[in-house]
């Protein structure tokens, strides 16, 4: 028997199998780096159509004696966000009165960040995040079909990336001084990547502004998968944050804030409702 050809078969061998684990690992790297590559290139492009939306904002402000865009408001009903097939959203009218028919409901988030679509000609392409996915708006299928015909998305959980404070103010935070307008400043967080919501793994009330990294990526975005989210703020700037404790008063910009002596408190666990004070960001809808 032939050891040394033996152990010559056996190295070959080994030095095979060692070969095939240095290809598998740098493919593996490649990828993450082709992957975080390609996020690191839609964040950019996520920043561009945030800035696109706040200019649209700032330039219906311009038009609407300084204030933001939101269709029928009644101060205290519940916040709702066209989601029944018969709520309204083909009505043409998003002004219509009350119990018209095909009106969209009173305090309807997703109807008020559609008349920037309607307003100022922008597409509905600029809603969508390239990270998260989902589709354009196509406004129905007639042909010839435009935002006109409607007053609110289609289906807001495929047709839209990012999320809006919340224009409907109950009276008490109006008392406080809660206010949707061009007023809001630097400081303000107007908009945002999707509020991630409580569900599918994420829980946007679960941590604190001390928590640990893997707490914190369940309360950042679903958009950049939980490492953080575009901001844009009053005055149309956009900064990546990898908290979404950066309120004016560094509260959770996705929650309702919990309120001690006048102040923001980081203690509320309610993700839909009214602002609870004038500098109070509520970005909505949320995902669940």
């Amino acid at each position: 028997m032939d050891s040394s050809r033996d152990r010559r078969h056996g190295l070959k061998l080994v030095e095979v199998l060692v070969a095939i684990a240095i290809v598998a690992v740098g493919a593996a790297l490649l990828v993450r780096s082709l992957n975080r590559a390609r996020e690191t290139a839609d964040r950019v492009k996520c920043r561009k159509t945030l800035r696109a939306i706040g200019q649209s904002l700032l330039l219906y402000a311009n038009e609407n004696k300084g204030s933001f865009p939101r269709t029928g408001y009644m101060p205290g009903a519940a916040v709702t966000f066209s989601d029944d097939a018969s709520d309204g959203r083909t009505a043409r009218d998003p002004f219509g009165l009350d119990g018209a028919p095909g009106r969209v409901a009173d305090n309807d988030v997703t109807a008020a960040i559609f008349l920037i679509i309607r307003t100022q000609d922008v597409t509905a392409a600029v809603f969508l995040c390239p990270s998260g996915g989902g589709e354009a708006d196509t406004y129905g299928t007639a042909a010839g079909a435009t935002a006109q015909n409607k007053t609110s998305f289609s289906n807001w959980r495929k047709n839209l990336g990012y999320s809006m404070h919340n224009p409907y103010p109950d009276a008490t935070a109006a008392e406080r001084g809660a206010k949707w307008d061009s007023s809001l400043g630097a400081e303000f967080a107007i908009a945002a990547d999707m509020n991630p919501g409580v569900g599918g793994g994420y829980d946007v009330t679960l941590p604190t502004e001390t928590s640990p990294a893997r707490d914190m990526r369940k309360g950042n975005s679903r958009n950049h998968g939980g490492e953080g989210q575009n901001v844009l703020y009053g005055d149309g700037h956009v900064e990546w944050q990898a908290t979404p404790f950066v309120g004016a008063k560094r509260d959770n910009i996705y929650t309702v804030a919990g309120v001690a002596n006048g102040e923001p408190t980081t203690t509320s666990k309610t993700v839909v409702g009214s602002p609870a004070l004038a500098r109070d960001s509520v970005l909505l809808p949320a995902l669940r």
